[in-house]
């Protein structure tokens, strides 16, 4: 961490920001709401000032790219050599005049509800794929297709179960799609358990008629005991038909 950044080495944007108290070096830049409870209102972080510091270009391109990508960042605070507290999460709101950038809170609460491309933008850049990070994207965007769905709908779509067993099944894996297709009603299925196994593993689909595709591997067996019908149909609209489509030739165990 050099002057309070922390910026991971050849990456365009910050992680986290030390804040000082002091009106040595950078000065006081905590505005505080509550100090007693260590709230604040806002950061001024001051850019290096030293003309022979060949760190303040890269350090000013990383804040102005957190501003831009809209990039929380964490804030600490050292109260003695060594020892910092945590403020909480900030993000970099405006970039003044005279070269300060201003830092405002950010709430677990803002989290919560901000786009997933915050966090993906931040996984795109490493290159991560750790099953960690992918989840947490995951279950925030699927949480939400969930309520989007169940306001069409109360029941598994082959069978009678309803929700709190339902499982939002995408019918174009989340894995292989966009933003937009991973939030769209009418890519989904709300399906009880057993049955979002089978279709999610290719083992179901539907015709464009809405007829159901059985494939060649499930036996008889199979069929029986997940009470799967021959006569099932779903009534799909023209958006959810090209989503289907994708699935039957795509997911779709057929040999």
């Amino acid at each position: 961490m050099i002057r309070g950044l922390y910026k991971p080495a050849g990456k365009p944007y910050l992680l986290s920001y030390q804040a000082t108290e002091s009106e040595e070096n950078y000065g006081k830049q905590i505005i505080w709401k509550r100090e007693d409870e260590n709230e604040f209102i806002r950061i001024e972080m001051a850019p290096p000032s030293s003309p022979k510091d060949n760190r303040k270009k890269s350090d000013i391109k990383a804040d102005r790219y957190n501003l831009d990508h809209n990039i929380p960042i964490g804030i600490l605070c050292e109260i003695n050599k060594g020892q910092n507290i945590i403020l909480g999460i900030g993000m970099i709101t405006a970039e003044r005049a005279d070269g300060v950038f201003i830092i405002k809170p950010f709430s677990f609460k803002q989290l919560k509800k901000a786009k997933i491309t915050i966090i993906e933008s931040i996984v795109d850049i490493e290159d991560l794929n750790t099953s960690a990070v992918r989840e947490v994207i995951q279950r925030e965007g699927k949480d939400k297709f969930k309520k989007v769905l169940l306001s069409k709908s109360d029941k598994c779509a082959l069978c009678r179960i309803v929700d709190p067993y339902l499982v939002a099944s995408h019918i174009k894996p989340w894995s292989r799609c966009n933003d937009s297709e991973r939030l769209d009603v009418n890519n989904g299925l709300l399906l009880c358990p057993n049955h979002d196994l089978l279709f999610d593993r290719g083992y179901i689909s539907f015709k464009k008629d809405g007829s159901i595709l059985l494939s060649p591997l499930l036996s008889a067996t199979i069929i029986e005991e997940f009470g799967i019908r021959s006569d099932i149909r779903l009534i799909m609209n023209s958006d959810q038909k090209k989503y289907m489509k994708w699935h039957e030739e795509n997911q779709f165990k057929n040999n």
